[in-house]
């Protein structure tokens, strides 16, 4: 029996070698944006089209953002209180508890020692060995250390706290001086060539602390400075203030510039042609000019906290509120987004084998590879906690639903028409048709022609669960004109939900894969 399916429309780091300090590790992604700069610039470039890795569940959120060794080893906080160790090839390597929970403003930094250094909502500083073993641990001034740590030229660790000093501690575990604020310190510190040191304070300025711990500048703003700043290459300083603008300082401290762009929760990132990347409560990702005028804006669903990551392809990773992670083109077009089971407000690291990695307030860690075209997908199964994910390898198939569009780009005035050849499907599913727009919102063309605005449709389809024992080729799925729609990237995807090991909305099982076609519209 054939069943009818009818869808309606609906930086690298320093080369300064001083011997009695270890440096930043040479690695992908060492510390909080990845370098000492904050520029959240990587010199690789992520997954064009995502696939889930794998994902390891902690015992509690994970705000932390992650950094990555030399070895590929990942480390990421949890607010479970531990620093996980993850392996490269996606085993357990180990955790340490850290005293306190490890929120989204403390992140590891890693030296060329593989030594680790974390903060947490503790009054210490750690250093963790590569192993796992505690080295030593910092106590400032009875005061939370919610700041992530960044490494300097010579090793030397910069962090803030809460007792308002920023602590210049040597790799032995010792002060070499600390510098006092008006109120507290929970962004992370930024360091320039020159050893100058950049961080913001809850008494509203940006200070500029000079390598000997004297104070070089500060510029007041009308609210806080929570957010760590980043270093451009012309040494300008751009950070945001809980003032609702955006600022450009010049390296002597006078004003660059300014920009509003409303409630601001996240730290800058600064991509290869000295554009500015900044994330806003109003649910939007801000591309800025280097000179200050507005490059674009995307809109998500939620607040986006995450502080950007930029590929060396010039596409930004961001999470967001709405519980997915983002890739935004340099023209401010969606590539795509990816679903986790709460929201994001961990920063992504990019790995040299082009893997993402980010948390989730899920509880989860997860690691996102470029979508694989004859390899095995590998699925991991529900790890438990402090032990090791494991991985189910399924083999890819051909999706059972693979579109075909009249063409790839599009005017305003342009008639969109989408066919598909869809396969024997012999396993009860749920088949979809979705497309997201460049907002981010996603729309799902199902049996009937209903528009459903988010997953349940897979639960709820109005016909049940399909089979298909006859191969349909060229069946028309969709014709629209594109008029009075806006333009940027649409990512058209079409597949199959397997109706019987799918439980719910958080556990979908799909049916081979997911076939994509991305429609621009210009």
């Amino acid at each position: 029996m054939k069943r009818k399916l009818c869808f309606g429309i609906a930086m690298s780091c320093f080369a300064c070698i001083l011997p009695l300090y270890a440096q930043l590790a040479d690695s992908p992604w060492p510390m909080f944006h990845q370098n000492p700069q904050h520029t959240g610039l990587s010199p690789y470039s992520g997954p064009s089209v995502p696939s889930l890795a794998w994902s390891y569940r902690a015992g509690a959120a994970i705000f932390s953002s992650p950094a990555i060794d030399s070895e590929g080893k990942v480390y990421v906080g949890s607010m479970d209180n531990r620093l996980y160790c993850m392996n490269a090839d996606a085993s357990f390597g180990w955790s340490y508890s850290i005293g306190s929970y490890i929120d989204e403003n403390c992140s590891p930094a890693i030296g060329s020692d593989g030594e680790v250094y974390m903060t947490s909502r503790a009054e210490s500083l750690y250093r963790i060995s590569s192993n796992g073993s505690f080295a030593w641990s910092y106590r400032g001034g009875n005061q939370q250390m919610t700041s992530s740590p960044a490494i300097g030229l010579g090793g030397e660790v910069y962090v803030g706290s809460q007792d308002n000093r920023l602590y210049r501690i040597n790799s032995s575990g010792t002060r070499a001086w600390s510098y006092c604020a008006g109120n507290a310190i929970t962004s992370s510190p930024a360091i320039d060539p020159d050893g100058n040191v950049y961080i913001g304070s809850n008494d509203n300025n940006l200070y500029a602390i000079n390598s000997n711990g004297s104070r070089k500048w500060s510029y007041r703003t009308w609210l806080s400075v929570q957010f760590a700043p980043a270093i451009g290459s012309s040494g300008r300083i751009y950070f945001g203030s809980n003032d609702s603008r955006f600022y450009c300082a010049n390296s002597n401290g006078s004003l660059g510039w300014s920009y509003w762009i409303g409630s601001l929760p996240s730290s800058p990132a600064i991509d290869s042609e000295g554009r500015l990347y900044v994330g806003s409560g109003n649910a939007s990702l801000y591309c800025i000019n280097s000179n200050g005028s507005l490059g674009w804006t995307y809109v998500t669903g939620g607040l986006v906290k995450s502080s950007p990551a930029i590929g060396s392809d010039g596409a930004a990773y961001v999470g967001s509120d709405d519980n997915r992670l983002y890739r935004i083109d340099s023209g401010g077009g969606l590539d795509w987004s990816y679903a986790t089971g709460a929201l994001i407000w961990s920063s992504p690291a990019i790995g040299s084998d082009g893997r993402l990695y980010v948390g989730s307030k899920d509880n989860n860690f997860y690691c996102i590879r470029q979508q694989p075209t004859t390899a095995p997908t590998e699925t991991p199964t529900e790890t438990p906690i402090g032990g090791p994910p494991t991985m189910t390898p399924t083999p890819t198939a051909t999706p059972p639903i693979d579109l075909t569009a009249n063409k790839t780009t599009f005017k305003t005035t342009d008639q969109i028409g989408v066919t598909a050849d869809v396969a024997v499907i012999t396993t009860p599913c749920y088949p979809f048709i979705r497309i997201t727009q460049p907002n981010g919102q996603t729309i799902y063309f199902v049996d009937g022609g209903k528009i459903y605005p988010s997953v349940t449709p897979y639960l709820g389809v109005n016909a049940g669960p399909v089979t298909v024992q006859t191969a349909i080729t060229d069946f028309p799925i969709l014709a629209m004109p594109f008029k009075d729609l806006p333009t940027g990237t649409y990512v058209l995807q079409g597949g199959a939900v397997d109706a019987e090991r799918t439980t719910s909305v958080d556990d979908l099982k799909y049916v081979g894969t997911v076939d994509e076609e991305r429609l621009l519209v210009q």
